[in-house]
């Protein structure tokens, strides 16, 4: 259960500015980039920050970021932004005014896979979470296919050389591969049923998969 004390909405923000500003630090410590580094990774993606502002931001002396900040600092350092919202340790953090909370908690919130840490389940919050839960196994299954289909192709392709010692291995790659990219694409096909049914918006397909979607 979370943990409830006063704060004020000043407080909260300060200090929960200065959590992710410590997470920017760590994700950029870990990947042993310099500030400087990392202020020329966010103008690179075409959201300058200069190194002063980022020193003042990890060293606690600015008391807000942006949305967009967020964002591009953690493309910059090529992290999910939820890593940035939570500790990188199960720590309690208040993610909300006066509402503290395991990290895997505050997480589960972010990640839509739970209610808020302070709020009761309702058929709404579960329905919404059932649509994320869809939309994350559909992506999986993409990329499954995605990776099972370029195997195939390779696979193939070395068993269709003749001067390939390991022909027969090659031309056995590329049948399970294959395999495994068909059970990709019914996984998908009936991914997208349920969505249907639920009212999902459905997303796009690869080329090669549109015909998942003929009646």
């Amino acid at each position: 259960m979370p943990k409830r004390h006063p704060a004020t909405p000043d407080d909260w923000s300060v200090a929960y500015t200065r959590t992710v500003a410590g997470n920017i630090r760590a994700h950029r410590e870990r990947r042993r980039m310099t500030v400087q580094a990392l202020a020329d990774r966010c103008t690179a993606l075409g959201y300058p920050l200069e190194r002063t502002n980022l020193n003042k931001l990890e060293s606690g002396v600015r008391a807000s970021m942006s949305v967009a900040e967020l964002l591009v600092l953690a493309r910059a350092l090529d992290t999910p932004p939820m890593l940035l919202l939570v500790p990188l340790h199960d720590e309690p953090v208040e993610i909300l005014p006066g509402v503290e909370a395991p990290a895997t908690e505050a997480a589960a919130w972010l990640d839509g896979t739970a209610p808020a840490p302070d709020a009761d389940d309702t058929e709404a919050g579960e329905e919404r979470r059932d649509a994320l839960r869809l939309l994350r196994d559909h992506h999986r299954a993409v990329e499954e296919w995605t990776s099972r289909s370029r195997a195939a192709r390779t696979a193939g392709t070395r068993a269709a050389d003749t001067q390939d010692p390991n022909q027969r291995e090659w031309k056995e790659a590329a049948h399970l591969h294959a395999e495994q990219a068909r059970h990709a694409a019914d996984r998908l096909a009936f991914l997208r049923d349920g969505m249907r049914l639920r009212g999902v918006p459905l997303p796009e397909l690869p080329p090669a998969l549109i015909h998942l979607d003929t009646p």
